[in-house]
């Protein structure tokens, strides 16, 4: 029977994993045929092609999952998954040669093709592996120069550049100095990956010489 006790216990028990799967990151998002050849479309991808059943699949899903949840908002690139064993998608694991689990490919540039990521799979491997071959960083300049499509410039990246830019030169550096303290505290992955980003356009907006706009 429930004691008072108990459920006491039982209370406890289940909002601490409500609190632990609230922090957790969110899955990466899976692609079938449609959603995939969009993604290829409109931003560079990096792929996990895997089996629910597979074990080394079940070990990488966490890495796999926080690397699409920093990338999340990215304008230019998309972590995604594939099922193999879908029927929805069973097709697109034929045409790349799919054969064994987890196989991660990437596609850049509107390439279709694919290339085997054969590197560690360790999240940060993972991470430096798109931060330097995927991951198109915003071109910070003018107003009009970041409103272009070559930018790689996100909204959130834009509507950021154009606070700094009414700012002036000791309020910009008071707000890097504040980010990169803030850069080495624990936080989820989307959030550092956003105080990264803004210390990249506070720094590209002082090489641009951003008083020369006000």
């Amino acid at each position: 029977w429930t004691t008072p006790q108990s459920l006491q216990i039982m209370k406890t028990t289940a909002a601490a994993l409500i609190i632990v799967l609230g922090s957790s990151a969110a899955k990466s998002p899976e692609l079938v045929p449609k959603t995939f050849d969009e993604a290829l479309v409109s931003k560079n991808t990096f792929i996990k092609f895997y089996a629910p059943w597979c074990g080394h699949c079940k070990k990488l899903a966490p890495d796999w999952d926080a690397l699409a949840d920093e990338y999340s908002s990215s304008s230019s690139v998309l972590i995604g998954s594939v099922d193999c064993t879908s029927d929805d998608s069973k097709e697109l694991c034929e045409k790349y040669g799919v054969s064994g689990y987890p196989t991660l490919k990437y596609f850049k540039d509107g390439d279709t093709s694919g290339e085997a990521y054969n590197g560690a799979r360790s999240l940060d491997a993972l991470k430096e592996f798109v931060e330097d071959t995927l991951d198109k960083k915003c071109i910070v300049g003018s107003e009009e120069d970041m409103s272009r499509e070559d930018s790689f410039c996100s909204d959130k990246e834009k509507e950021y550049a154009k606070k700094m830019r009414s700012k002036s030169a000791d309020e910009r550096k008071t707000a890097a100095d504040r980010l990169e303290k803030m850069k080495g505290g624990s936080m989820k992955p989307e959030l550092k990956s956003w105080i990264i980003q803004r210390l990249r356009i506070l720094n590209g907006l002082e090489g641009f010489g951003a008083k020369e706009e006000l």
